[in-house]
């Protein structure tokens, strides 16, 4: 279920020390993937197309994955799944971002999601060494920069989980802070497709069971009658 977060940890989602409170509901490509992500303050969900019985939930500084088994909510905090799946799920996407070379304003303009944006060129680090370059469009909406904190917290919540580094991602979040940008778009590995700034589904972002306890806990979840 997991395994698609590589694309927004490799389409620059980093994190940031405070959040603002704003919230939404937007769709993203990421990827082959759209996401739906509803975000509320510290609190946000992500729906994953063609998985119709699971999501992610950060509550706080918590990552939860919901599934439903039988008609019942199953929940595992990131730590417990990633212990669960052997990190086998959690493995970085393919020139993951190691070290930010340059992120630098190219003069072009550009619209994402009805959304005025400005193309800037980025070249960076993986964690093997290779040199990467491309073109991202940055814009400087309150509601961009707020979808970009709330999943780069995901994400680097994940890769905590997970036991991986995230220096990478937060030199690019630390860059987009510091020029007060957010990501509208990058390459084909990222581009938001809607974002409007209303409050999500009441209930939506609401833990629905306590967490389980590892796999013995998921067990005695799957055959609950």
């Amino acid at each position: 279920m997991m395994r698609w977060f590589g694309w927004l940890l490799a389409a620059w989602c980093g994190v940031v020390p405070a959040w603002g409170m704003a919230a939404g509901v937007a769709s993203v490509q990421a990827g082959e993937r759209t996401l739906t992500v509803s975000f509320d303050g510290p609190d946000a969900r992500v729906d994953v197309d063609g998985i119709g019985q699971g999501y992610l939930l950060m509550r706080g500084d918590r990552l939860y994955s919901v599934m439903r088994v039988g008609g019942q909510p199953l929940v595992m905090d990131g730590g417990a799944m990633a212990r669960l799946l052997g990190g086998g799920a959690f493995q970085a996407a393919p020139g993951m971002i190691r070290s930010l070379d340059r992120i630098e304003p190219t003069g072009a303009r550009a619209t994402v999601a009805g959304l005025a944006g400005a193309v800037y060129a980025v070249s960076y680090r993986d964690g093997q060494g290779g040199e990467h370059a491309g073109q991202g469009v940055l814009g400087k909406q309150p509601e961009v920069r707020e979808l970009t904190r709330v999943l780069g917290r995901m994400a680097v919540l994940l890769q905590t989980a997970a036991g991986q580094p995230a220096s990478g991602t937060r030199q690019v979040l630390d860059a987009l802070e510091a020029q007060g940008l957010g990501l509208l778009a990058y390459e084909k590995k990222y581009r938001v497709q809607r974002l409007a700034s209303t409050p999500p589904a009441p209930g939506s972002l609401d833990l629905p069971a306590q967490p389980l306890a590892g796999l013995g806990g998921l067990l005695q979840g799957a055959h609950r009658p």
